[in-house]
């Protein structure tokens, strides 16, 4: 099973001083959307195609689809 990590991509910026958290619930909330979202397909911006979440992993690892 995957995990959404859509907050990931926003923790690289902040504040001067900002230091990254986890919400409590970010890990259970991970895991649900992920489930919803596995077969939705999206424009993935690192191979320019649309594909469905559950493929992304391997998108982004360089692994032929």
């Amino acid at each position: 099973m995957g995990k959404w990590s859509g907050g990931a991509f926003n923790r690289t910026w902040g504040r001067q001083g900002y230091v990254p958290a986890s919400v409590p619930g970010d890990d259970e909330r991970g895991e649900r959307l992920y489930a919803e979202l596995a077969a939705e397909p999206f424009f993935c911006e690192i191979c320019h195609g649309y594909h469905p979440l559950a493929e992304h992993q391997q998108c982004r690892s360089g692994v032929p689809r």
